[in-house]
């Protein structure tokens, strides 16, 4: 087996995690474990993965398998190419049984025979590579549409259903919310994900541009980049050019600001469906997702010290209009990682929230910061360190530094 071969094992019992990765590396595989969905969104993100073996409950005394299947919804819709082998006890046969009818791909009983686990990974690993062999492009492993809010279940939810279609899709929202990774999963998931994906800067589009662009994407898809800034007297020359393929177009306007922009023809032949992406600030609860996932994520990339989140950092995270929406949250977060020494140190050298700054920047206030911990902790330096989202030797420095 080669030993190129990346398996992930999801799964919050550390034993049969350990007893998997045992057995598959003594096969010459290399196996990374995570230990919930979360930890294993970080190891996705951050490279290839071949086979994953999801395990369905991650809450004891739980076996519905409900956090297993949004978990490997939510694997098929990043990755409509993805392996999923389900790991469930004896009890749970319909339970695996409902999970290949969602797209895992076979299923392994605990406690498994070596034999049986070992020969359902190696056929996973052949039908990876058939699926891969059959695609122009690689995977997108960072593009992974996170969020628990209402908008980005219902995104989630239209992409599984209409990217296998050949329906144009409209993407409509504010810079920075994620148009371009809807483009690529609806791609991912589509009858033309084994072509190229075709774009069209709009903004920039001229005759030759147009002639260009969709001879390229003949038979296949085009992305209409920005389409409310074409410029109106190109806009027959498109429409004319776009027989045969498929499209999907994004806008920074609402429906009514790209009517106006593009007139009716042009919305009825792009538009059949349309998902809205919100700002960041509307999205309740999903900076604080994003901020712990981008947190993990940088710090597994760079190679750096994993960094806490307190709450008052959440609340703060929760609290600022993030005007740069998912872009701005996520270049603030991995340049904390970057710069800072394992803590959490968003300074205005860092690009740090507004709501961080007046009072949760280490850099200005840690000193009373770390008071106040020490205080509320009754100077149990374990507990104030976890609060501080720092370790106990960072802790230790700066209390030696201010003589605390």
């Amino acid at each position: 087996m080669s030993t190129e071969s990346h398996i992930l094992v999801i799964d919050d019992d550390p034993d049969i995690a350990k007893a998997a990765r045992l057995l598959l590396e003594r096969h010459g595989m290399r196996v990374s474990t995570a230990a919930n969905p979360e930890a294993a969104w970080v190891l996705l993100a951050g490279e290839p993965i071949d086979v994953i073996l999801l395990d369905l409950n991650f809450a004891r005394g739980r076996t519905t398998g409900e956090e297993g299947f949004t978990m490997l919804d939510r694997l098929i819709a990043a990755d409509a190419r993805a392996v999923v082998i389900v790991v469930t006890g004896h009890s749970g046969i319909a339970v695996a049984v409902r999970a290949m009818r969602s797209g895992a791909t076979d299923f392994v009983i605990k406690p498994w025979n070596n034999e049986r686990l070992l020969t359902t990974v190696e056929r996973g690993l052949a039908l990876r590579r058939a699926r891969l062999e059959t695609a122009a492009t690689p995977p997108v492993h960072d593009g992974i549409l996170l969020g628990e809010s209402a908008g980005i279940a219902r995104a989630r939810d239209l992409i599984a259903r209409v990217a296998p279609t050949t329906a144009p899709i409209l993407v409509h929202g504010a810079a920075g919310t994620g148009k371009t990774l809807i483009a690529r999963l609806i791609h991912q998931a589509s009858p033309h994900a084994h072509l190229p994906l075709v774009t069209l800067d709009a903004e920039a589009a001229d005759a030759a541009a147009i002639a260009e662009r969709t001879a390229a994407a003949a038979g296949g898809m085009l992305v209409i980049d920005h389409i409310d800034r074409l410029p109106r007297a190109f806009n027959g020359v498109l429409l004319a050019a776009l027989d045969g393929i498929r499209v999907i177009a994004t806008a920074r306007l609402d429906r009514i600001g790209i009517r106006g922009a593009i007139g009716e023809d042009m919305l009825d032949r792009v538009a059949t469906i349309e998902i809205p992406l919100y700002p960041l600030v509307d999205r309740v609860g999903d900076a604080v997702v994003l901020a712990r996932h981008f947190l993990a994520l940088f710090a597994y990339r760079h190679g750096r010290p994993s960094i806490a989140l307190d709450e008052d950092a959440a609340r703060a995270i929760a609290a600022d209009r993030w005007p740069d929406n998912v872009r701005g949250l996520r270049q603030t977060i991995e340049r904390a990682v970057l710069l800072g020494n394992g803590d959490l140190m968003l300074s205005p050298a860092t690009a740090e929230p507004a709501a961080l700054a007046p009072d949760l920047s280490l850099a200005r206030n840690e000193e009373s910061l770390i008071t106040a911990a020490l205080e509320r902790h009754a100077f149990n330096v374990s507990r104030a360190a976890a609060q501080l989202g720092l370790t106990r030797a960072a802790l230790y420095r700066r209390m030696a530094r201010y003589g605390l």
